[in-house]
């Protein structure tokens, strides 16, 4: 039961960082969707569609980190991100943040799959000897 509460507490820091995070877009979006996949992970039947969400989100923030710092050294791509004060900064600060988490949520999702067919698997034996 501690991994679907640590599923629960990582899915609510993503949940505070998305919604109270003073991150420019498309951070949040990214913490939304690992949020998403966090809650479907603790689920037997969802677990699979919640591991690849979160391994998604976890290597599309890391791709998406340094993006602005790039844009914003070019004219051209102004646009894209939001390049004044600290943006690039905050940007990369959350998209790092959103692995991070995501990165957890994967690891207690394979350590709840794992219990989970433990369990079972025990299950079996002793149904097997009696």
């Amino acid at each position: 039961m501690g991994e679907r509460a640590g599923l629960a507490v990582v899915c609510a820091l993503m949940l505070g960082c998305a919604l109270f995070g003073s991150f420019p877009s498309p951070v949040p979006l990214l913490f939304a969707i690992a949020a998403v996949g966090a809650a479907n992970a603790a689920f037997p039947l969802m677990r699979t569609f919640g591991s690849a969400l979160l391994g998604g989100v976890s290597a599309a923030s890391i791709g998406l980190a340094p993006v602005p710092f790039v844009t914003c050294s070019s004219e051209k791509f102004t646009e894209v991100f939001t390049c004044t004060g600290d943006s690039p900064t905050w940007h990369m600060t959350g998209a790092v943040l959103v692995a991070g988490l995501s990165g957890a949520g994967l690891v207690l999702a394979r350590v709840l799959g794992t219990a989970t067919l433990d369990r079972r698997l025990a299950a079996l034996r002793r149904g097997e000897r009696g």
